[in-house]
């Protein structure tokens, strides 16, 4: 074989070399740069659902089902309530809501994140419970004077509650109850009940007034007659030992 063939042949070889080594080159690139940013083949976590367990009038709390990633990601549950998100990164199941407003609906979702970009959701509701405000309540009493005799009345005093929907009152004990329908009599009212005022205490289960305004009176045992009999009467309202449960439930505006 001839000198000048041997060269040629020589410059062939190195230029084919140089072609595979620049394929190759670009191939390893390719490959490095897919590994580091390329995540097409990536699937989301699998689907799973929330749902509400337990509702109070200041929070919730929400449990979901395990969301499987089928690529053997760790998962992790973020919580966005309102469009907020409230937490993020746990592993629980569960997650508790507190400070929230009463009687006020809410609404919000977990999201299922595997770290390499793939989500999935689970959507939930609840309603928040009224708030409700129970409270024991003594007895008292009062009289007063006019046209020669008396009047006198033993009742409860209930001050109205700032965004009130409605009062419940309930006679736990009255003694001595020279009229034993005391024990165990309720009153019911709202807000928006027309009442009697001041000392037109009524009879039997109309015995409930708004003395003055934003002061409510739920009225038991009453009495009146001449100026006379007075003291008599006084000392009895006087020895009075009695309480009620005063239920208030509160809204939102």
């Amino acid at each position: 074989m001839s000198k000048k063939l041997i060269n040629t042949f020589k410059m062939k070889i190195s230029k084919i070399l140089s072609i595979f080594i620049l394929v190759s080159s670009i191939v390893l690139f390719t490959n490095c740069s897919s590994d580091d940013s390329d995540n097409s083949d990536n699937n989301p976590p699998g689907l799973f659902s929330a749902n509400t367990t337990d509702i109070r009038f200041d929070g919730a709390t929400i449990e979901w089902t395990e969301s499987i990633d089928v690529d053997g990601d760790n998962v992790t549950y973020a919580i966005i309530l309102d469009g907020q998100e409230i937490a993020s990164n746990g592993t629980a199941l569960i997650y508790s809501f507190s400070g929230l407003e009463s009687d006020t609906n809410y609404e919000g979702y977990v999201e299922a994140r595997d770290g390499n970009g793939g989500t999935s959701i689970a959507n939930f509701f609840f309603t928040t419970d009224p708030e409700v405000i129970i409270r024991t309540v003594d007895i008292e009493y009062r009289w007063w004077e006019g046209a020669g005799g008396y009047g006198i009345v033993a009742y409860f005093e209930v001050p109205a509650e700032d965004d009130a929907v409605s009062y419940f009152l309930e006679i736990l004990d009255f003694t001595p109850d020279l009229i034993p329908s005391n024990v165990g009599r309720t009153y019911s009212w709202t807000p928006d009940d027309v009442l009697p005022t001041g000392n037109n205490v009524g009879s039997g289960a109309s015995m409930l007034t708004e003395f003055s305004p934003g002061i409510y009176h739920a009225n038991a045992t009453t009495g009146s007659g001449p100026m006379s009999n007075f003291a008599a009467a006084e000392s009895y309202y006087a020895s009075i030992v009695s309480s009620a449960k005063l239920t208030i439930v509160i809204g939102q505006d």
